[in-house]
This record gives C-alpha cells, sequence and structure tokens, in this order.
C-alpha cells in the first residue's frame, strides 16, 4: 500500500493519539470508553507512523506530498 497521509497529518495524528493513550492509561473517561479511546489511540500513531490509513484508502483520500519532477531548461525547450 502506498504512503496516503502527509507530513502535518502524521504530527496531528501521533499528538492525539498519544493525547488519547494518556487518557486511557489514567481512566478518565471510564468503562468501555477508555478501551476505545486506547483503540483509536493506538491506531492513530501506527497510522502516523508508517503514514498509511485504511480508512483514507477506503474514502480514496491522499494528503501526501508528492515529489514533483524539478524542470530544466532542456526540459521546457523541448531538447
Amino acid at each position: 500500500m502506498t504512503r496516503n497521509v502527509g507530513p502535518e497529518d502524521r504530527v496531528v495524528r501521533i499528538v492525539v493519539g498519544l493525547g488519547l493513550c494518556i487518557v486511557a492509561y489514567l481512566r478518565l473517561l471510564g468503562g468501555v470508553a477508555d478501551i476505545i479511546a486506547g483503540v483509536v489511540a493506538a491506531y492513530l500513531i501506527i497510522t502516523g507512523l508508517l503514514a498509511r490509513c485504511l480508512l483514507y484508502k477506503a474514502i480514496d483520500v491522499d494528503t501526501s506530498v508528492q515529489e514533483q519532477s524539478y524542470s530544466t531548461t532542456d526540459d521546457r525547450s523541448g531538447l
């Protein structure tokens, strides 16, 4: 699977994931909500580190910056 998570998106995912990890670890929400927060945190951290998101692939979203080829004078002049 190709990368579909951009650098800004990756940082946000990791920061939010770490925040949710802390919330789940401290059991601030209670019960099932802590488990859900832990699962979501794990998903966000994993997708942030790997730069690949299954949900983005399913809905055909790509936030990664694709490398642009540099043009030279030869390319523009048709040589």
